[in-house]
């Protein structure tokens, strides 16, 4: 599901929580208390599990619960990310079927989104963007290492603690080499700002797909908007297959002058020059900046 329960893509409260009819109710064995976004897949809800433990719980839109390509897809999700144990991996706690339609319950994260944090702030501090990384690159091998690839890492999809540490959720476009197809041959899925050439083109993606995507968040994070922020529709879909970013150290004249090629490793058109593994890549950048290394990575 591409929606996240803190990303702020729709509405929150007001006029759309006043009218929707789920508030006071109970989906599944889950009181819905409030609305905390609307987005193109359905609503995302906080509520309370019976021993009144705050909660995430998403809900489908009714014409995509009628799509059966789609509900293969959400299923999946699921599996998915029940199969991933890590302190940097948004935990799914239950699914079911309220009404004919499907829903998941998440771990509530209370710090909202890296996307909400980037909209007030703009821009981050290195050390804060550089732990950000370390913290996502930590759930990201967890994600490789469970035979998958995540494929629409952005700021959106990564959740905050209150203590500042980072959460990757939403698999609703993860792949692995046993899944069966549930997208059109050559179809690219994912975020554009974020979008490595290889999945752009519709071609095999593997680990370093997702370092890209990651590059992008970090550059973000950084500078204040996505490498090619400047580009749209097919000018940015040409700018991530051909066009080289700008050193990102051109923004931020007080950094040390190897984080900027540091932060462009990762975004390689050719998949076989950029890191690896993602915590590969981000202690890359902390080398680079001379910053130490948090420990909120996982054992």
């Amino acid at each position: 599901m591409s929606e996240t329960a803190h990303d702020g893509s729709g509405a929150t409260g007001g006029s759309g929580e006043q009218l929707d009819p789920l508030i006071g109710t109970a989906v599944g064995a889950y009181r819905i208390s409030s609305l905390l976004g609307i987005g193109g897949m359905g609503r995302v809800y906080n509520a309370l599990a019976d021993d009144h433990s705050p909660v995430a719980l998403k809900l489908v839109r009714k014409e995509l619960a009628r799509d059966t390509v789609f509900r293969r897809r959400f299923d999946r999700e699921v599996r998915v990310a029940q199969r991933i144990a890590n302190r940097h991996v948004v935990p799914v706690l239950d699914s079911g079927e309220h009404d004919g339609v499907p829903y998941l319950v998440q771990r509530f994260i209370q710090g909202g989104s890296l996307a909400d944090r980037l909209r007030r702030e703009q821009r981050l501090e290195i050390g804060d963007a550089l732990g950000i990384c370390a913290d996502v690159a930590d759930g990201l091998d967890a994600v490789f290492a469970a035979g998958l690839v995540h494929r629409d890492v952005k700021p959106a999809n990564i959740l905050l603690e209150l203590d500042g540490s980072a959460l990757i959720t939403d698999f609703g476009l993860a792949k692995d080499s046993d899944a069966t197809q549930l997208t059109r041959t050559g179809q690219a899925l994912g975020s554009l700002d974020y979008m490595a050439p290889e999945q752009i083109r519709g071609e095999d993606v593997g680990a370093a797909t997702d370092v890209y995507a990651l590059g992008c968040v970090v550059y973000q994070c950084l500078c204040g908007s996505p490498p090619f922020s400047g580009a749209r529709g097919m000018q940015l879909l040409w700018a991530q297959l051909q066009d080289e970013p700008r050193d990102p150290c051109d923004e931020l004249p007080h950094a040390p002058p190897a984080l900027g090629p540091a932060v462009l490793r990762a975004l390689g058109k050719d998949p076989r020059t950029r890191p690896q593994s993602a915590k590969e890549y981000a202690r890359s950048l902390h080398e680079a900046a001379g910053v130490a290394e948090h420990s909120r990575q996982s054992d």
